[in-house]
């Protein structure tokens, strides 16, 4: 190991130290001087998404580095001994090539710390999948160890950032954490909805689009407000859900809408769709049009802003309805396929490893723990919501008027539904009393152990979800500031409430 240079590292830490200075400074000034100024909910979220990213790199400056050296010796000796001791059980060249690339991963002075961490938890990462996958007796005790490490770290790193953090500072990170992409495109203005409405009801023939409002906090569909005049056929109010023009997608509209066609005739509170183009038009990738309907969401992705336990009892009986509709009257094929949780998990978990632009060795422990759990429960299917959190509620006097964004509705397991809703309903009303009513609404039980693995699975969604923005940033596919940012502030809130999920749960 190379000597350190006392003078050029007390340089080096103190432009570090201005740096973060300023970093916060700039932070504080997004927060007290220009959030407040903005009117427009897009401009709003950009601002404190804005405010979020700058603080984290701040964080990387000059707390990383104090919780790094600490770590850096523990990891490395835990990846060791956890190639050492799978190597005594069974020859394995991979393993043999780990402990090459270890030896490779030497410390040097405080200002590379940050850089020879991302190393090791890299590499943590990769032997942790090696382990996971491989289902040797006995690996899972050194998958978890290596969990266990990583899983500290980062509730470690939090815990002392919050710590350091401006007053300003939200306590969840919520406000900007559940934005996702909410920019309007181009496309979408008042002339090009004008003259698609045109084309499409040529019986309106003096229909126009009078507002086009962007609407922030989607996860992979954006979102807009449009006023209209001139139409007996369409109402004067209307929501736009559009699909991105992304090379890493997700669902489209148009899996949506059959669905909610058939939900909304049958009575449950669900944006009723109007019309749907599922071709490239004036406004750019597929949409559909839908009612707009009154309420505000309650909490974002991260928690809740307004309690509201009378609208969670009516979606634990809305839960029940929704989980006894039959699939196919919804165009969904409902043929049994195993554990459907464990199969929708497997399917995260490739998606993670195929996008993922940052290592994560807790994001990788918890895909190994959640499939390792499957086994020890089956469970049972149904239509499922697939994204029941309060970010996908209109409540309006404590009432339920609406659940949104079906864009993860499929024939899936019950606790997915359940184990969103609990992470949220518990902070206003008994989790008791919730399963009463939605088992007297109808539903059948569910165990306590597949509710937890559909709480830690809308975590591991999310995943799938930074992991793609991130991929589509980085090879050019979009330019888009929040895809991009989502990868690195987005996935750090996602990697602690993962590591507390797994606190609580005893698995680290």
């Amino acid at each position: 190991m190379a000597e350190e240079n006392p003078a050029k590292t007390s340089a080096a830490a103190s432009a570090d130290a201005v740096t973060a200075l300023l970093l916060r400074a700039i932070a504080t000034e997004v927060a007290q001087r220009i959030s407040p100024e903005l009117s427009s909910a897009d401009a709003i979220e950009r601002a404190t998404f804005t405010r979020l990213i700058v603080e984290n790199l701040a964080a990387d400056i000059d707390v990383l580095p104090a919780l790094a050296a600490p770590l850096v010796g523990p990891l490395r000796d835990g990846i060791r001994d956890a190639i050492v001791q799978a190597r005594r059980r069974e020859s394995d060249v991979v393993l043999t090539a780990f402990a090459a690339e270890l030896a490779t991963v030497t410390g040097g002075e405080a200002a590379s710390l940050r850089f020879e961490l991302a190393l090791l938890r890299d590499l943590a990462a990769r032997v942790l999948r090696h382990l996971a996958d491989s289902g040797r007796e006995g690996t899972a005790a050194l998958v978890a160890a290596l969990g266990t490490c990583d899983a500290r770290w980062v509730m470690d790193y939090d815990a002392t950032c919050k710590a350091r953090s401006a007053p300003h500072a939200t306590t969840n990170g919520a406000a900007a954490a559940d934005a996702q992409p909410g920019a309007a495109a181009e496309q979408v203005t008042t002339d090009n909805v004008t003259r698609y409405l045109r084309r499409r009801f040529p019986a309106a023939a003096n229909i126009c689009a009078t507002a086009v409002i962007p609407i922030p906090g989607g996860r992979s569909k954006k979102t807009f407000f449009l006023s209209i005049a001139g139409s007996n056929e369409l109402p004067s109010e209307m929501v736009i859900r559009q699909d991105y023009a992304l090379k890493y997608a997700g669902t489209l509209v148009a899996h949506e809408y059959r669905p909610l066609v058939t939900l909304s005739k049958l009575g449950l509170p669900v944006p009723r769709p109007l019309h749907l183009e599922s071709q490239i038009s004036e406004l750019g990738p597929s949409f559909m049009l839908m009612d707009r309907l009154s309420g505000k969401p309650p909490g974002s992705y991260f928690g809740m802003h307004t309690p509201c336990p009378g609208a969670f009892r009516e979606l634990a009986a809305m839960l029940a309805k929704l989980h006894q509709v039959p699939p196919a009257s919804l165009g969904l094929n409902a043929a049994p396929a195993g554990d459907r949780l464990q199969s929708l998990i497997e399917q995260y978990q490739s998606k993670w490893r195929d996008n993922a632009t940052r290592a994560s060795p807790v994001v990788d422990y918890a895909y190994a723990w959640a499939l390792r759990e499957c086994a020890r429960d089956g469970g049972s299917s149904s239509f499922v919501h697939g994204d029941a959190g309060p970010y996908n509620l209109l409540v309006e006097d404590d009432r339920l008027k609406a659940m949104l964004d079906w864009e993860f509705a499929h024939v899936g397991d019950p606790a997915e539904d359940l184990g969103v809703a609990r992470l949220y309903a518990e902070t206003c009303m008994p989790w008791e009393e919730f399963m009463q009513i939605y088992l007297a609404a109808g539903g059948q039980p569910v165990t306590q152990s597949r509710i937890q693995l559909g709480m830690l699975t809308q975590f591991l969604k999310g995943t799938t979800l930074v992991a793609a923005s991130g991929r589509n940033f980085i090879e050019g596919g979009t330019t888009e500031f929040i895809k991009g940012a989502n990868a690195f502030t987005g996935l750090r809130l996602i990697e602690l409430r993962i590591a507390e999920l797994l606190k609580r749960f005893g698995a680290v």
